[in-house]
């Protein structure tokens, strides 16, 4: 029995990247008490079990076998940064990153020099020589803290990405006005947190992908699930406080901590039991609760639509550019995004001639939380026509004409 005791202090220390000398400094204990109860010269006082058992998410009964079979965090671990004083990462793996400016700072549980602080300007960590993620599944899971200084307006806060930017588009965990979101770039539908952000409050956010469906947990629950497709590109950079790009509005400005990365999907008991790690409680939830609003019908313009000729679309966008500082999100051959990072993007889609001429599109693109079927028969019914709802795999969209001749185009990423 004691020697089972010992075994499993220590290897649940270790299964949580404590030292012995941090283990011990949260107990209260001299380090050499936890080198001997490792080393099964000692064993520790009764009175400290309760405490161990908190610091590392488990019964008591686990340190004396008689529970369940462990839950193993570690298992296909192919990247973990516990920022205890370096960006190096711990999973075994040396794929170590560049620290550009981030400071070390208080970790949830109030430890100095145990996370990473971003000044929202110009910090960040690269890797620059990434994991290989599987395209059949994969699992990320991070702490994160915005600071009281972050302004929510449109698409900002980036906390880790791997974007090629134009092609090899990957992922992009940031945020959207008030709202965490997994963003794809266009490739499946974003998956957003389901309530607004609290500003100086800790989350965990996991993603999960496999059986071509992504997952988000947020705080040890699942708060949303979309279908998708998954194509890795290993040789992409991954960033932790921005985008591949310098677009300033993407710098984080708050706390990150704990990153790892699984070539599987963890479960829903491995997804708490990262939660709930070397014993930490949540704050009251009582602050995320929101009101129930009345949703709009309309709830903001998404994008401002142009056509041009076909044969005119990169010259066009090469102007836009340069002489107007647009930003590329996205390049085809028949259409392209632009943006300015704060208001709509422009979408400019190359036409045919005679399509250009009969200038038979919308020129706004307005964004609604509505149902599209409901409102599709709305619609109907006051005599709009001409109603076309097609799905695009990122959103759905509905097209049509008012009974004044305008034409219209409403999306939903509602699916």
């Amino acid at each position: 029995m004691s020697s089972e005791l010992s075994h499993n202090i220590s290897w649940l220390r270790k299964k949580c990247g404590l030292t012995q000398e941090q283990l011990a400094k949260r107990l209260g204990v001299s380090n050499q008490a936890v080198s001997k109860w490792e080393n099964g010269q000692s064993f520790p006082d009764m009175l400290l079990l309760p405490q161990l058992s908190d610091i590392f998410g488990v019964s008591i009964d686990t340190f004396f076998g008689r529970a369940e079979r462990y839950i193993d965090l570690r298992k296909d671990l192919v990247l973990e940064y516990l920022f205890e004083g370096d960006v190096q990462d711990s999973s075994g793996n040396n794929r170590h990153g560049r620290l550009e400016g981030a400071l070390f700072c208080k970790d949830r549980f109030g430890l100095e020099g145990r996370a990473l602080y971003f000044d929202g300007e110009d910090d960040y960590v690269v890797i620059n020589a990434p994991p290989a993620l599987s395209e059949k599944e994969f699992s990320i899971s991070l702490w994160c803290y915005y600071d009281a200084q972050t302004s929510f307006d449109g698409w900002h806060s980036a906390i880790i990405s791997q974007d090629g930017q134009k092609q090899n588009r990957i992922f992009q965990l940031s945020t959207k006005d008030e709202y965490m979101t997994f963003h794809r770039f266009l490739l499946d539908p974003d998956l957003s947190m389901n309530k607004k952000i609290i500003k100086e409050y800790w989350y965990h956010v996991v993603i999960t992908y496999k059986d071509q469906r992504f997952y988000k947990y947020v705080n040890g629950e699942l708060v949303a699930e979309k279908e998708g497709q998954f194509t890795p590109h290993h040789h992409e950079p991954i960033y932790i406080g921005r985008k591949s790009t310098d677009e300033p509005y993407f710098f984080f400005h708050g706390r990150i901590d704990d990153i790892r990365i699984y070539n599987r999907t963890i479960n829903n008991a491995e997804v708490n039991a990262l939660f709930l790690e070397q014993g930490w409680k949540p704050g009251p939830l009582q602050q995320l609760e929101m009101a129930e609003e009345r949703i709009p019908v309309l709830e903001c313009v998404d994008a401002v639509r142009m056509i041009l000729p076909r044969t005119e679309l990169q010259k066009a966008v090469k102007w836009y550019k340069s002489l107007l500082n647009f930003k590329s999100l996205v390049e085809e051959d028949y259409f392209v995004i632009l943006s300015l990072y704060k208001g709509p993007v422009l979408v400019i889609d190359g036409a045919d001639g005679d399509l250009v001429e009969q200038n038979r599109y919308a020129p706004f693109v307005f964004k609604t939380k509505h149902e599209m079927e409901e409102l599709h028969a709305q619609l109907a019914s006051a005599g709009a026509t001409n109603l076309l709802v097609r799905d695009e795999g990122f959103a759905i969209f509905l097209d049509f004409k008012d009974p004044f001749g305008q034409h219209w185009m409403i999306m939903s990423e509602n699916r």
